[in-house]
């Protein structure tokens, strides 16, 4: 994988969190503020960090506070283009360092396509009710929040926010007996970049092959759309990063978020 497709991949993740909400270009930084959602971290966040000297950094961090000044978090998002003087002030400053993405690219072919499934969008209001009460099942798992706390109203505004990144970001459920059992997104960024994100399967009905099966028909759509790279985010401490590299995934690169709560 070359410098110039890590840095696509780089620039497609920067690109889904920002879908659909406010985003405020400075010197060093690009900052996404909502404050309809002011606890959803992703729409709350500085990335693309370019700044080196300390006097660079204090600039972001004085743009955060302003920027941020409707919600006590303080999130930045990094990645291999981040300068490490900035992961240093991060830590310096008592910034959490939240699970670490393995960004990983399929290479080939998929080698399993899974079972046949039914999905279907998420479109009407009903579906994204059905979306956010698998939300909150997933937060509740705790796997992908870090084994955070997290609250039904919680599951409702990270959807909402979800669902204002609009048709540019589309969800499916997977539907099994008229039940959603899984869901997933996937998306093309403006550089052409296909990505496959958000991959949640109730426990009853995982090990059956459905998180292969989304990721085939996801992988279809992107390709027919003229995608030749197509990539997925994988928690580095948990076991579906090594299903995606029988699928013919692999690693090129890590993404971070680094989070402050503000007294």
């Amino acid at each position: 994988m070359t410098v110039q497709a890590t840095r696509l991949i780089a620039e497609a993740y920067r690109w889904q969190r920002r879908l659909g909400h406010p985003g405020f270009e400075h010197a060093h930084c690009h900052i996404v503020a909502n404050p309809a959602f002011p606890s959803v971290w992703d729409v709350n966040h500085a990335d693309e960090v370019s700044a080196r000297s300390e006097a660079e950094i204090e600039t972001v961090l004085a743009a955060m506070d302003e920027r941020l000044a409707h919600t006590p978090w303080r999130v930045v998002h990094t990645d291999l283009f981040t300068p490490d003087a900035v992961l240093a002030r991060l830590a310096f400053d008592g910034y959490e360092e939240r699970p670490v993405t393995i960004q990983m690219a399929l290479q080939g072919a998929l080698s399993d396509r899974g079972p046949t499934i039914e999905m279907r969008p998420v479109v009407s209001d009903a579906d994204w009710g059905v979306l956010q009460r698998l939300v909150a099942l997933d937060h509740a798992e705790g796997r992908k929040s870090g084994d955070l706390d997290l609250s039904s109203e919680f599951a409702a505004s990270a959807t909402a926010a979800n669902r204002a990144k609009g048709a540019d970001y589309p969800y499916n459920l997977v539907i099994r007996g008229g039940e959603a059992v899984a869901y997933g997104a996937y998306a093309i960024a403006p550089n052409g970049v296909g990505m496959i994100e958000d991959l949640f399967t109730l426990p009853s009905a995982r090990c059956q092959g459905i998180a292969t099966a989304m990721i085939a028909a996801f992988t279809d759509r992107l390709q027919a759309q003229g995608c030749d790279l197509i990539f997925l985010g994988a928690l580095a401490s948990e076991r579906p990063k090594h299903l995606y590299a029988r699928l013919g995934f692999r690693p090129v690169g890590l993404a971070r978020a680094w989070v402050l709560e503000k007294t």
